[in-house]
Parts: C-alpha cells; structure tokens; sequence
C-alpha cells in the first residue's frame, strides 16, 4: 500500500472527490473533471441528489463523490464515516489507483488512511484473490512526507495486525506467535526479546499461566520485548504494554456454546496488538524505552486441562483458586504482569485483552473499556485515543469492587463471587499482580473484531489499539 502525493491527479486512477454539505465542487477539483461530469455533478446537487452529508456518495463514471458534512462539525470521526460503503464503488470500478482531490491537507490524509482501513481485505486462506487497492495519492493541499511516512508506517501495521488476529489457531498457535516477536527483534535491532518457555515458567513458579496451558502440547510462553532508543528518556523506567495471547479459547471445561467459540481465534488480539505497535518501531523510533509483554497460551480441554475449584500459585506468590476455566485470560495476565512488575520497573504498566464479554454489554462494539488506579494516566489513554478516533470509557476500579476478587480459601478467585460488574472484576484482578506500579487495562472484547462490515473496519480483527497506543507513546516521550 502507498500514500503519494502529486499537483495533478494521474488520468488513470479512480478521482475521489470529498464535498461539504451544502458546497460545490471546488476550482481544484473542476480542473480534474471533464465539463460533462463537472455539469451532472452540479445538477445532481441543485437537484439536491447530494447534499454533501456525511455517508451520502454518487458515482460518475470514474468519479467518486462523497459527502463529509457540516464544515464546522468535521472530525476523524465523521470522515471515518463519510467513505461509508466506498468499497462497492471502487470493486464496481475494479480501481487499484485513487486520487483525493481536496483541499485540506489534514482531511485529505485521514481519507486516504480510512479508505485503505477500509479496503483491507484477509484473502490469506483463499485460492482466488481479488485485486486490492495499493495506491492513493493525495492532490490539491498536501501533508508534509514525514506525516504521509508516518501515517504509512500505521496502515501497514494495522493491516499486520488484523491478519494476525484473523488468522485460525492452526495456523497461529503459541509457538507461531512467538516465532513473530522473533522475526521483528531480527528487523529491528533495537528490540531485545525474551523468551520464558514452559520449562523456565516451571521453574520461575508461574503457575497462573502454565496452569491455562497446560492441556496443549504448545506453549505456553511469556515473550518480552524490550525497546530502547539510543536516546531513551527514562530508561530506567520503562512503560510496559502487557498483551493477552490466547490462540484459541475453549472456555476449557466451562465450555463454550458453540456460536462463541467459531471467532475464538481472536482471543489473541491483545498480543497481535503489542506485537503490531511494536512493528511501527523500526520506522517511528519514538524517544523512549518500552516493554512489550505477550502471555501467549491456549485454552484448551482435555485430560491436563485445569478445573473448576483448583487453586494455582503465580509468579508472585498469591494463590488463586479457579471458579470458571473460561475467565482465562487474566490468569495468563496475572504471571505476565507480575514478572513484569518485579524484574522491569516499569514506571506504568497497561494490559490489553479480549478478556470479558461484559464489556460488550456495557459498551457495545464501539468502544474500549478503559480502567486503572491513576486519573492521570487513563486521562492520557482516552485523549490519545480521541486524537486517532479510537474512543474510551473509563470504567471505576472501585475499591469494594476489588475487594470481590479476594477468596474464601485462596488469596484470589479469577472471577470474583459476584457475576455482576465483571469487566471491572477482570481489571481488579490483573491489577493485584502489578504491585504499587500505576496501571491501566484496555478491555478491547467489542472493539478488536467486527462482527460485520463498519466504515473503516471490514468484518473480522480491526487493529483496534495500534493507534491509539503509538499516540499514547508518542505524547508521553513529547513531554
């Protein structure tokens, strides 16, 4: 995929022509019309065929027209929306070339960024592929190269990222996920990995994570990646991004229902999001030291597989006794998390996992729960999110709430006595483990899969976090 930039649309690509609700074509874009196509689009909007309003679009013959709204209320957010179902439109035109004309440099950008968020297209698995999308070039008012460079560095990574997650567990499976941290240390010599295999979790005593994995022949595995610039600020406090790795999720003996566990290979999402943030490296080089943590695991049934009403000891020396074997994902946390906080120091610590359901429930499928200890801290997550268009809601880590998660018989139950309020149970759990560090938890249950096509986001993985964390990253070292 390639952003460019160029005076004059090539006669060759598809023209995609944003227009405000309310306007005309402007004098740049005239200049890129025939007088025939400039006269129907004219008539169409006198006709008010087109209004200019957000989502609304026309075709003319190569001609895309898209309607981005009030000028005075546009945002990432409404021109997300406003490429809408441009996909039907540019395979009806089988364009592998667009050009933007418009003239906002900023707005331009952010178009082109969500017409490739938009085109992505998994076809990894398919015999027969279709022809993508691999070109838009920017005309009219253009971005600065180091911001089209940038922006480039984060498709590539999101798209990285979604096929990660949309790929099935016999493909990516704990071993596979690892050999992936291992080929971005080998392109990037500025990240160290660290491989904790399951005869060096034995002997480490995490028992929370061995005790997920231990029904698979594979894994499980903590894998830490360590970056650090040549001109860190802080190095000796690293922020540390903890990702959930489950490659497949059961349920384990709290089986699934069926019609939950057909998508589960997406239980990996979390640590294809750490392992997506930390591709952008090699080219963003952000002015810092930062750890990347993946609990990588599979949840399986069988003969080894952990049951109801075991007790486990992790890294840290706190037992939990297992009440429901699908409340995996934050006992894979728990070691992770843990291990981190004794050996790195890190001065924050946030964890991102598809990790309950309830999240869904209160927030739907737009939204990523966000909950931790300190104002500051989730202040700056939500703000980075709201700068890329990835919204937040912060959730209470009440204190009686965390009070729930403590055990009759053991210092800890993975899900708390109480069904009700389990998204913050998840996040007070995983949040024992991290000591005095200060913490966040990113719940991306709704947000990182797509259950059906949304402007900006095919059906299947989204990327959702990649953004959003390099934004956060990036703010934090600009201090």
């Amino acid at each position: 995929m390639r952003i460019t930039i160029a005076k004059q649309p090539k006669k060759t690509d598809t023209l995609v022509l944003p227009i405000k609700e309310g306007e005309h074509l402007t004098g740049k874009q005239k200049k890129a019309l025939s007088k025939q196509t400039i006269l129907d689009i004219e008539s169409s909007i006198k006709e008010k065929l087109f209004k200019g309003k957000v989502g609304e679009q026309l075709l003319f013959k190569n001609t895309i027209i898209i309607g981005i709204g009030d000028k005075k209320k546009i945002t990432k957010h409404s021109l997300k929306k406003s490429i809408g179902n441009i996909n039907e439109p540019i395979k009806k035109l089988k364009a592998t070339k667009i050009s933007i004309v418009h003239e906002d440099a900023n707005e331009s950008l952010w178009l082109a960024a969500s017409i490739f968020m938009n085109a992505y297209k998994f076809d990894k698995y398919l015999s027969k592929k279709d022809k993508k999308l691999t070109e838009i070039t920017i005309t009219g008012s253009t971005p600065e190269k180091t911001e089209i460079a940038k922006m480039q560095t984060l498709l590539e990574s999101i798209y990285y990222t979604r096929d990660l997650v949309n790929s099935t567990s016999n493909d990516i499976d704990p071993n596979t996920l690892v050999e992936e941290a291992k080929k971005l240390a080998k392109e990037n010599p500025e990240i160290k990995l660290t491989i904790l295999d399951r005869k060096k979790l034995e002997s480490l005593g995490c028992g929370a994570i061995i005790s997920i994995g231990q029904s698979s022949t594979k894994g499980p595995y903590i894998v830490i990646m360590e970056y650090s610039s040549s001109d860190a600020k802080n190095p000796e406090q690293p922020i540390a991004i903890v990702g959930k790795g489950i490659t497949f999720d059961t349920g384990g003996l709290y089986l699934k229902p069926s019609v939950h566990m057909n998508d589960m290979k997406m239980d990996k999402a979390g640590a294809c999001t750490v392992l997506g943030l930390f591709k952008t490296f090699k080219d963003l080089k952000p002015k810092g030291r930062i750890l990347g943590v993946m609990a990588i695991a599979e949840n399986l049934i069988g003969k080894e597989a952990i049951r109801p009403g075991d007790i486990i000891t992790a890294y840290n020396g706190k037992t939990v006794e297992i009440l429901n074997t699908d409340g995996e994902g934050r006992v894979v946390l728990a070691d992770a998390v843990a291990y981190t906080e004794k050996n790195y120091k890190p001065s924050k610590i946030i964890s991102i996992a598809t990790l309950t359901g309830a999240a869904i429930v209160s927030l739907g499928y737009d939204i990523t729960a966000v909950l931790g200890t300190e104002k500051d801290l989730i202040g700056k997550i939500i703000e980075s999110g709201e700068e890329v268009d990835e919204m937040c809601w912060e959730l209470p880590l009440y204190p009686d709430y965390c009070e729930k998660v403590k055990g009759k018989i053991s210092d800890l139950t993975n899900t708390g006595r109480d069904a009700r309020a389990q998204t913050i149970m998840g996040a007070a759990f995983v949040q024992a483990f991290a000591g005095k560090t200060p913490f966040a938890h990113l719940d991306i249950a709704g947000t990182a899969w797509a259950n059906e096509h949304k402007a900006g986001y095919p059906a299947g993985g989204t990327g959702v976090g990649i953004m959003m964390l390099q934004k956060f990253i990036e703010n934090i070292y600009s201090q």
